[in-house]
């Protein structure tokens, strides 16, 4: 009971975490989103290093890393690095031009993202729950597609790159900090060449308080994710699947009220039928995981 409170705590804060990180990444609004996204790469670098330090980690480390070339697993790696840049840069970059509340969107369609993907690549059948949950999700994305007359690519980036990074996270067994530090290690390199080579302005040309939030930035990536790791190892699937709909409902929140963006009637139609998806895909699976607890108690 103490280890599920403990990760339902480190769920409910690593949720809440990234709910409101809208709002700093609104503060670089000044700062263009491949910038801040090196800058990420680099500082999540410099954080994770200091982690490995402190837990004096650095052995297991490097013996985790040679344990994954040897087994060829570290191509994984690789495609799980190019992912959460994709989506640490979409979400940058939503954020930074009023498109807050799509990011939302894209975070609450991800759980059903995940049942497709799961058919996909798992062959696991839909359940009937499922199939409706998807069909009222794809309503609300064709509304929105209607009435703004275009696909809202960057929502569905968003959400693919990350259900897809989750996918390859389950083929690698690695702790969360050297997980971390391995993706960053192999996104750096990019970064860096990046801010040598291609950016117009230097990290020197900003003001103090951007500087400073562009170092922060580094702990801001690394803290949710290694809270969230703690939860997924001690709290049940149910549980972490209600709480997981803070992050995007804290979302919509900071976007409406704090950074002021329209919500106007086709947006409320689009979120009620994902909403109503959402209900319908939550409903089904408490149903479902009380049928195997029954039939594990028989």
């Amino acid at each position: 009971m103490e280890e599920k409170s403990v990760g339902i705590l480190s769920g409910l804060v690593s949720y809440l975490f990234w709910g409101v990180l809208g709002l700093f990444w609104a503060l670089l609004a000044i700062v263009p989103a491949l910038d801040i996204l090196a800058y990420r790469f680099v500082f999540s670098l410099v954080f994770m290093a200091l982690i490995l330090t402190v837990q004096r980690d650095w052995r297991a480390f490097f013996l985790a890393v040679n344990t994954l070339i040897q087994s060829k697993k570290i191509i994984w790696v690789a495609l799980a690095s190019f992912l959460i840049a994709v989506n640490w840069g979409t979400y940058i970059y939503m954020v930074g031009h009023g498109q807050a509340t799509e990011a939302s969107l894209g975070y609450y369609i991800m759980p059903l993202f995940n049942v497709a993907i799961a058919l996909i690549f798992f062959k696991e059948p839909l359940t009937k729950t499922s199939v409706l949950a998807i069909l009222f999700a794809a309503i609300g994305v064709v509304w929105f597609t209607i009435q703004t007359g275009s696909l809202p690519i960057n929502t569905l980036i968003l959400a693919t790159a990350f259900c897809l990074y989750g996918v390859i996270k389950k083929k690698i067994q690695l702790p969360a900090s050297f997980s971390l530090m391995l993706e960053t290690i192999m996104c750096v390199p990019f970064g860096l060449v990046y801010l040598f080579f291609f950016t117009d302005v230097s990290f020197w040309s900003y003001s103090p308080l951007v500087m400073v939030l562009l170092v922060l930035s580094g702990i801001v990536t690394a803290v949710p994710l290694l809270l969230f790791t703690v939860a997924a190892k001690n709290v049940d699937f149910v549980t972490l699947s209600f709480i997981q709909y803070i992050n995007p409902t804290m979302q919509l929140i900071v976007a409406v009220f704090f950074l002021h963006e329209a919500f106007d009637p086709h947006k409320w139609f689009v979120f009620t039928f994902i909403w109503l998806g959402i209900a319908i895909f939550t409903i089904g699976t408490i149903h479902e995981y009380r049928q195997v607890m029954f039939q594990k108690t028989k």
